[in-house]
């Protein structure tokens, strides 16, 4: 009987550094050495990152890894200024050995991922100063929200043992199908989270596809096809369920309507009824649970 091969191990010891911000375009990140290991991904635009003196062209979407003792830097090229990732952080573990001298392009739910650790990173590090200028190297800031230190190295371990499945090879084989519903519900999911996140705001299509790092026509699609309705519609379900929570908790709907954001309580009223069937008014005083974004 064969002998099993060890599993892969893999312990983050901690973030060193971290950034994620917007370089100016000719912008450059002078050459340094890496005392530890760094995982690059671009958010937006283009990039060139050197390793040791060779260049390699990243866009958005793509990541790359430097491993310590490799000199590494950056400039931003393109007509749009880019929007960079960059982690440095101590780790140890056979995992690794996967992302030596590795560029890849990062899945869907790989995204999802990272551009949530890219939200902490901001929480957690400042990049320039109160000039505005950058700083030589982020610095932690002093009082980050609470638990944004242990959301990035979360974040950062899930990354890398979602990456090293797929580079591996590992895990079950996917159909075209199958990889294209999972990759639509990492969009829709990434969609949702950011919405949630807004929903006192009038959130732009263009705004939610940043988030959730795709292109107009295929959030749509994926929208369409696994709520069965568009963006712009779900949202507005979600922020009617919120306001129907709200008031259920005694808030009158003029309340309701100026904390989610409506342009007047008269539009907030006629949203509100063409969804439920009931004025904010008659709902507050009976009220039940909603569920429009699951129909």
């Amino acid at each position: 009987m064969p002998t099993a091969r060890p599993a892969p191990q893999l312990h983050i010891g901690g973030i060193v550094c971290g950034g994620a911000s917007e370089w100016r375009t000719g912008e450059r990140m002078p050459e340094h050495g890496c005392e530890h290991w760094q995982l690059v991904f671009v958010l937006d635009g283009v990039v060139d990152e050197f390793t040791d003196g060779s260049p390699r062209r990243l866009r958005a979407g793509r990541l790359l890894f430097h491993q310590p003792d490799e000199a590494c830097a950056m400039q931003a090229v393109g007509e749009v200024p880019p929007e960079v990732l960059r982690i440095e952080f101590e780790a140890a573990g056979s995992l690794l050995d996967i992302f030596r001298g590795r560029a890849a392009w990062a899945d869907a739910l790989e995204r999802h991922t990272l551009r949530r650790l890219a939200a902490c990173v901001r929480e957690g590090w400042q990049v320039s100063g109160e000039d505005g200028v950058r700083l030589p190297q982020p610095v932690r800031r002093a009082d980050p929200p609470l638990g944004a230190e242990r959301l990035q190295q979360l974040y950062l371990e899930q990354a890398l043992w979602l990456l090293a499945r797929r580079l591996h090879g590992g895990g079950r084989k996917l159909s075209p199908r199958a990889r294209a519903e999972q990759n639509q519900g990492a969009l829709v999911d990434a969609a949702r989270l950011y919405m949630a996140e807004h929903l006192e705001q009038s959130v732009t299509l263009a705004e939610v596809c940043r988030a959730a790092g795709c292109g107009r026509g295929v959030l749509q699609q994926a929208f369409q096809a696994r709520t069965g309705h568009s963006m712009r519609e779900y949202f507005s379900r979600m922020k009617v369920e919120r306001a129907a929570v709200l008031l259920a908790q005694g808030y009158t709907p003029g309340e309701v309507a100026k904390q989610l954001g409506y342009s007047s309580q008269a539009y907030f009223s006629q949203n509100f009824r063409t969804l439920t069937g009931r004025t904010p008014t008659a709902y507050r005083r009976d009220p039940k649970p909603l569920s429009l974004c699951n129909k």
